[in-house]
């Protein structure tokens, strides 16, 4: 897939389409679920009861560190941001007291002491994750406009993910969700790769990975720069966990 582009992209509803895409509500109440009341944020959470984990709430504890539940803004029932660059990613994560996982921590939570080769086990189930979608012709001439209204019109237009959470089943034991397909995931490269970039994408997109393979906790696209972006290219933040009181 040749790819190009930058900036963030959240498709929901029209008006929440609107916001996303930089519309007339400040960008400064984008928030995630560690910035809700505590209620509310174990409602984002998949309605788990508090506990004491050492990771804010909407956060997933795996070995030392914090997982967000779901992919950014890291709300169940909201749509996953796409069109964010490797730098994006870092920025948001950082204004969110959090970092961008790094590859080895996103494979960790993804295929957890058992070496799962899915979130969910050994074997792939049809439907159980956003990863069956039919792929979509794309016109790169209209996405190399972004920001343009031609541009964000396209991206509406490819768009399939699934709102954070639909799929419940495409959950980890430790109830980290999504980490296989639905919007492809910005990390910190930490393993050998072909390309040096700092930065790869992992887990693949809704319509499965690039050549027809599922999605698997181990599949990479390693090929982008840190200011690559596309119409599948979102992320999820890390943080370390604090030590029990």
């Amino acid at each position: 897939m040749g790819r190009v582009l930058r900036s963030a992209v959240s498709i929901a509803a029209v008006a929440a389409f609107l916001v996303a895409f930089g519309g007339e509500r400040s960008t400064e109440r984008v928030e995630d679920a560690d910035d809700e009341a505590p209620e509310l944020a174990d409602a984002d959470a998949g309605r788990r009861p508090p506990k004491q984990t050492g990771c804010p709430n909407g956060m997933a504890r795996v070995r030392d560190f914090c997982v967000d539940r779901f992919e950014a803004p890291n709300r169940k029932g909201e749509e996953p941001l796409v069109m964010q660059s490797a730098v994006d990613a870092e920025a948001w994560c950082s204004a969110r007291q959090k970092r961008l996982c790094t590859e080895d921590e996103w494979m960790d939570a993804c295929e957890g002491e058992a070496r799962r080769a899915y979130p969910y086990g050994d074997t792939h189930v049809d439907g159980r994750c956003n990863d069956d979608q039919e792929w979509r012709k794309v016109d790169e001439a209209k996405l190399a406009k972004w920001p343009s209204p031609e541009a964000k019109a396209h991206v509406k237009e490819l768009y399939q993910a699934l709102p954070s959470g639909t799929k419940q089943r495409c959950e980890t034991p430790g109830g980290v969700y999504d980490l296989t397909g639905n919007v492809e995931e910005w990390v910190v490269r930490t393993r050998e790769h072909a390309n040096s970039w700092p930065y790869v994408l992992i887990g693949c997109y809704w319509a499965g990975c690039y050549g027809g393979n599922k999605p698997t906790c181990h599949s990479t696209n390693n090929a982008h720069g840190p200011e690559f972006r596309f119409y599948e290219t979102g992320f999820r933040c890390c943080r370390d966990a604090q030590a029990s009181k």
